[in-house]
């Protein structure tokens, strides 16, 4: 572990603090909530150190971790290629655009492929999953069904207005925020397949390319809580177990993964 980690005593972690159930505050609340704070307190306890919150926009975690300002970037960043050009990742939890559907729904959806003929909302600006959308309509189409309506709306409150209105049968929108989601509505909504991920990426804590030593202890910090036990009782405990990983990995997103 860094020198200047070990003599401070303290593991800072920037964050946005608005993305539950992964990192956010509660309604009223001082202090931030979420399965990556329970499992970087954890982590903090068992490398002796405190943990210490920062509060960073989305957009400047990055920049955040190589000007010092924090030892981690966290709050739902996941690990990319591009991203592992500027800092390293330790892996903690899968995660991806999944489809919500009201409970009452019986039809039996697993995949975005049991979407042919039916509608789906999402958020504007969302590429990655459009094209994922796209690609399955044209799976329908090439098998003699009808092509899958997609519509794309402003904000998140929007989109699930129009499955809540019934006017689109599916709501495509980030797993951990769908499955907390859920939990304020119980019974109201499920999540197809379960746990099912049109379009998967790995969630992850950033760390600077010069602090190999951090990232490591805190791999292997991690790893020791998923061979206890710990790491999926946490995960549970936010109702996203189904977002586990087999083991806590370094440098691997997605992309990288068969």
């Amino acid at each position: 572990m860094p020198a200047d980690v070990k003599a401070r005593g303290v593991l800072r972690v920037g964050s946005q603090q608005t993305f539950p159930p992964v990192e956010f505050r509660e309604p009223g609340g001082s202090g931030v909530s979420g399965v990556s704070r329970d499992l970087l307190e954890d982590v903090a306890r068992r490398l002796g150190l405190k943990l210490e919150y920062i509060q960073s926009e989305y957009a400047s975690l990055i920049s955040g971790v190589e000007a010092d300002r924090f030892d981690v970037a966290s709050g739902g960043i996941s690990d990319t290629e591009e991203r592992e050009q500027k800092l390293d990742f330790v892996n903690y939890m899968q995660s991806g655009g999944s489809i919500l559907v009201l409970s009452a729904n019986t039809d039996k959806l697993s995949t975005i492929d049991d979407f042919c003929g039916k509608g789906i909302a999402t958020m504007l600006g969302g590429r990655t999953i459009m094209t994922a959308v796209e690609a399955a309509s044209e799976r329908c189409t090439k098998n003699g069904k009808a092509p899958i309506r997609a519509e794309q709306l402003p904000t998140a409150p929007d989109s699930r207005m129009q499955l809540d209105l019934k006017r689109v049968d599916g709501y495509i929108g980030d797993y951990p925020a769908l499955v907390y989601m859920g939990s304020q509505f119980p019974g109201k909504y499920k999540v197809v397949g379960g746990n099912y991920m049109l379009t998967p990426y790995i969630t992850s804590w950033g760390f600077a390319k010069s602090k190999t030593g951090l990232r490591d202890a805190v791999q292997k910090a991690t790893q020791s809580m998923l061979d206890d036990g710990t790491y999926k009782k946490i995960l549970d405990k936010w109702n996203v177990g189904g977002a586990a990983l087999p083991a806590i990995s370094i440098n691997l997103p997605s992309s990288k993964r068969k």
